[in-house]
């Protein structure tokens, strides 16, 4: 039987782990910084608790989807499938449904990011291992709190076919990020080059509660190209993007622009292996 969490967390707590000590990590909170278990942040009591979708919203997503290219219909048509699974499920499946699936990509990706975190970038090279990482990088770049967040504030934007006009849009938001998720993932695996890249410098890299993002992002425009941006721990990164994929942190100054990036992107956390790190955080 799978474990029924209730503290549902947004940003894999396995991953923030690497900035804790014995499960303890310094975050900088609402303009305070405190030290506490990996256990109590980036998280919330049910986040991912599901209503069930009408059959008209099923059918404007499938609509959405047929829109797009064939591998991408085939691809995004298989995530709705299993989301609705979950969503309209009976019992435990749609409060937990999402929180058991997200675990499952955690565990196939966990032994990469553990290869990783020892220097080995030569595990990107095994196919299996590569799709691994990249489908839980989607995921979590589409299932946090920002990222649901960001929906709800330009869903005004949103404009819904008329005989459609009973679907609820945070119902629709929910669905999307999921399948999105799965697009991401698969564009990560075949359109970009991954590369691990060592912090040369003393100063150290800082996460957050979106702790994966497109440098080239542009705040309400939708950005032609990508340099994907994510701390593995307080001294790697991956950076992925189109070959010639060139990016280095070769000193302190880039370390203190990328920290400066995961703070201005985050939502109300970011994390560090010290108070000192936040504190000397520049903005």
């Amino acid at each position: 039987m799978s474990e029924r969490v209730k503290k549902q967390h947004y940003v894999w707590e396995h991953y923030l782990k690497e900035w804790a000590t014995n499960n303890q990590i310094w975050c900088k909170r609402a303009g305070k910084t405190f030290k506490t278990s990996t256990e109590n942040v980036a998280q919330e009591r049910y986040f991912y608790e599901l209503e069930p979708l009408l059959q008209s919203e099923i059918a404007l997503l499938r609509n959405m989807i047929n829109k797009g290219s064939s591998l991408s219909r085939f691809v995004n048509l298989s995530s709705l499938k299993t989301y609705v699974l979950i969503a309209n499920s009976q019992g435990d499946a749609s409060k937990f449904g999402i929180e058991w699936h997200h675990s499952m990509i955690e565990g196939k990706a966990a032994p990469v990011l553990t290869e990783l975190r020892s220097g080995n970038e030569k595990v990107l090279e095994d196919k299996q291992s590569k799709i691994a990482l990249c489908m839980y990088l989607g995921h979590q770049y589409t299932r946090t709190k920002k990222a649901r967040n960001s929906f709800a504030a330009s869903r005004e934007d949103f404009i819904i076919p008329e005989k459609y006009d009973d679907c609820n849009l945070n119902r629709i938001h929910g669905a999307m990020s999921f399948i999105l998720a799965n697009s991401i993932g698969s564009s990560l695996c075949d359109h970009l080059d991954l590369k691990l890249i060592k912090n040369q410098s003393s100063k150290k890299l800082i996460t957050s509660d979106q702790p994966i993002y497109n440098l080239l992002a542009i705040s309400g425009d939708i950005s032609k190209e990508s340099l994907i941006y994510f701390p593995v721990s307080p001294k790697l990164a991956i950076f992925a993007k189109k070959i010639p994929n060139n990016a280095s942190i070769e000193d302190e100054d880039k370390v203190k622009n990328l920290n400066a990036f995961m703070v201005n992107n985050s939502l109300e956390s970011v994390f560090a292996t010290s108070e000192e790190e936040l504190i000397s955080i520049e903005v």
